[in-house]
């Protein structure tokens, strides 16, 4: 099956999916920073391929991709050119609800929230709209959340963590490599990512971008895609199942 893309349907198809598979993905990106061989939209792009990989396995539609987020740890006057931190944690909540409200007189009954970044602001925003959304059912989730179960922490923080996310290193480059091979440089690519940001886990405070490869994308890929239907069949039966 090929992903369902909202934006590409006709109203009598529409109709037909929001009644068939009331669930909607929303794909939540960024414009950010993500060193030198990777593009500004990593968060986006990759937020959007997992909708789509979902969506071609489930049919649920994938709505269209929200690609500014909540960018306040990585400050373009810091050295990260790229970034966009203009966006408020408010407007970015007050525009998940209202768009809440409109998929809901669609007539879809969940509204998946897929993000790709994982900044606390960011996550804020999203709560708070889901706090406040009251027309549809909304639930935030994350490639992490797709394979958290497989995550294999090491004692040693230098090496490669196997399913553990990252920031422009290892797993982001290497899901990249797999998706958009021609958007990566790897010429260009670091020997380590260091970030300073607190609140972050300890491995994520240096990490190797040139151990990325194409095969371990593929392998990060499949993973999320496999968790990702399996939760997302999750809350449809959820949603068959309540009186």
């Amino acid at each position: 099956m090929k992903p369902v893309h909202l934006a590409e349907l006709k109203p009598n198809a529409l109709k037909k999916i929001a009644s068939d598979k009331p669930l909607v993905l929303i794909p939540i990106g960024t414009t950010e920073w993500h060193a030198d061989h990777l593009p500004l939209g990593v968060d986006s792009l990759l937020s959007q391929a997992t909708c789509d990989d979902i969506s071609a396995q489930t049919g649920c539609a994938v709505a269209p991709l929200l690609s500014y987020g909540i960018c306040r740890n990585l400050k373009p006057e810091e050295g990260y050119f790229g970034t966009v931190d203009t966006i408020n944690i408010d407007t970015l909540s007050a525009l998940i609800s209202d768009l809440g409200r409109g998929y809901a007189k669609m007539g879809f009954k969940i509204a998946v929230l897929l993000t790709g970044h994982g900044e606390p602001g960011h996550w804020e925003a999203i709560n708070s709209a889901i706090s406040i959304s009251k027309a549809i059912k909304m639930v935030m989730l994350s490639t992490h959340d797709f394979t958290k179960e497989r995550i294999q922490e090491l004692d040693d923080i230098e090496k490669t963590w196997p399913f553990a996310t990252d920031h422009a290193a290892e797993w982001e480059t290497s899901m990249m490599l797999h998706y958009y091979p021609n958007l990566v440089d790897m010429k260009m690519a670091p020997t380590t990512i260091e970030l300073t940001m607190p609140g972050i886990p300890e491995y994520l405070y240096k990490r190797f971008p040139r151990r990325a490869s194409h095969s371990y994308g593929k392998e990060l890929a499949t993973a999320t895609a496999s968790g990702g239907v399996k939760m997302i069949n999750q809350l449809l039966n959820n949603l068959n199942d309540s009186p």
